[in-house]
């Protein structure tokens, strides 16, 4: 992968939030990759697919791009887009990150029975990539630069159907345009879910600060927090980030040194796997809970914790553990009552979305503009039709006036054209003008809603 030890990719006080232990896993067959996945034995991940497995869900990863020819998770990847050029980001060759997290998400596996390689979380789900970097490959370094910003992708990500935004990148800011766009991410009920960091920091202002953000802190085999994960107050809990094997771009990856190596798979550690791995679960829940919004989907997570050993629960919530430490299968089928909209946050500060989904039908935030839109159209209508009945009133007094003239012109004259009571034929029943047919109101026969692409 191209990432450096501990400290993956600084971008203009952006960061990945995974780091890598390199070359760890670069030799090991694909079956050796399969046991390495320590995490998914602590989640019985056969008990958890008996019950979901991400099927009909889309997981928007907002990354490098991904590299959809990888055996294990060939067919899960959708086009996307490329933020530098509008290309489709399911292409990567050079950057390893975007195809690790997908890997971890909605990896299949490959082989007899898919028995060999990563085994994601949700191997059914669907990843729709967004490339947001505007270079590709080359030395890491803080120059590296966005290609769009925050409200621009996860707004696509959105408009394409993605039912969770997946950023495994933290970063220390989050303007008024980027609550907006996670305002309007929430009102379509898609679940936004990031990571924390991975510089043992407190993380007080970036996205993972938004009331409607679910910020994944890292964990280790034991459930405990992970030494260098970034602590928060809006942590809502922990994630597997330790020793976690994820797959590569181009059959490879390359060093910080800019050395490539050979190798299908690599191991890593960071707040990235967590966000990757908890997204997937996220993609669980959707599909067995499809009518929950992002807070409920949140509050089953948040009541169905592991809690380690050594961690004292009755002072949970807290900056390094949230809730406690992920449990997918407890978070799937406990008895976990819905619970309100909003789950764990307070969204009053939040601000309203701006704009409606693509082709979309309206959202709670754009309601009251529709509202008011649509007593606009009653009153535009309103005011026409008095405008053509009184039109009317005129037309039929200028036609009684004629009608008299001519009966006084005509008084006592033979039968024809001016024989009393008989007026003109109209000019189509002459054979002249067709009659004009009739337009449709402002609500009628409108066409559906163009949509994006379908969801597969």
């Amino acid at each position: 992968m191209r990432f450096a030890h501990r400290t993956l990719r600084a971008i203009g006080g952006a960061a990945m939030v995974g780091a890598l232990v390199l070359g760890t896993a670069s030799a090991a067959s694909a079956d050796a990759t399969r046991d390495d996945q320590w995490q998914n034995k602590a989640f019985d991940i056969d008990a958890v697919h008996k019950v979901a497995t991400g099927k009909g869900v889309t997981v928007a990863v907002l990354d490098d791009g991904v590299d959809g020819k990888h055996p294990d998770i060939t067919g899960n990847v959708l086009p996307g887009k490329r933020c530098s050029d509008g290309r489709p980001a399911n292409e990567e060759k050079q950057d390893d990150h975007g195809s690790g997290m997908a890997s971890l998400i909605a990896g299949h596996g490959h082989g007899p029975g898919n028995s060999e390689g990563v085994l994601g979380i949700a191997p059914d789900a669907k990843i729709l990539p967004v490339d947001v970097f505007a270079d590709e490959g080359g030395a890491i370094g803080s120059n590296d630069k966005f290609a769009c910003e925050w409200d621009e992708s996860i707004r696509y990500a959105v408009d394409q159907g993605a039912d969770i935004i997946s950023i495994s990148i933290s970063q220390t800011y989050a303007d008024d345009v980027a609550k907006e766009a996670i305002a309007y991410a929430l009102a379509h009920n898609v679940v936004v879910v990031q990571g924390s960091g991975n510089d043992g920091t407190d993380e007080k202002s970036g996205l993972g600060s938004v009331p409607g953000v679910t910020q994944v802190g890292g964990s280790v085999q034991n459930g405990t927090a992970w030494e260098d994960e970034s602590y928060s107050k809006q942590l809502m809990f922990t994630a597997p980030a330790k020793d976690i094997i994820v797959a590569t771009s181009d059959g490879g990856y390359e060093t910080d040194d800019g050395q490539f190596i050979k190798g299908d798979y690599v191991t890593g550690d960071g707040t990235s796997m967590s966000t990757a791995i908890a997204s997937g679960t996220f993609a669980l829940l959707k599909q067995k809970y499809p009518d929950y919004t992002p807070g409920q989907l949140v509050n089953r997570v948040i009541k169905s914790t592991y809690i380690a050993k050594g961690v004292d629960k009755s002072k949970l919530p807290d900056a390094y553990h949230g809730y406690g430490d992920l449990s997918p299968l407890k978070a799937l089928t406990a008895n976990i009552p819905k619970g309100g909209a909003d789950g764990p946050w307070d969204l009053s500060a939040l601000p309203k979305a701006s704009g409606d989904k693509a082709g979309g039908a309206s959202s709670p935030a754009t309601d009251d503009a529709s509202s008011a839109s649509k007593d606009d159209d009653s009153s535009n209508v309103l005011l026409y039709v008095g405008i053509g009945i009184a039109a009317l009133v005129v037309i039929v007094v200028v036609l009684v006036i004629v009608v008299v003239t001519r009966n006084k012109n005509n008084r006592g004259g033979p039968g024809g054209p001016g024989v009393p009571g008989t007026m003109p034929p109209h000019a189509y029943q002459q054979g002249g003008y067709p009659p004009q047919p009739q337009q449709p109101g402002p609500y009628g026969q409108q066409q559906p809603p163009q949509w994006g692409p379908p969801r597969q």
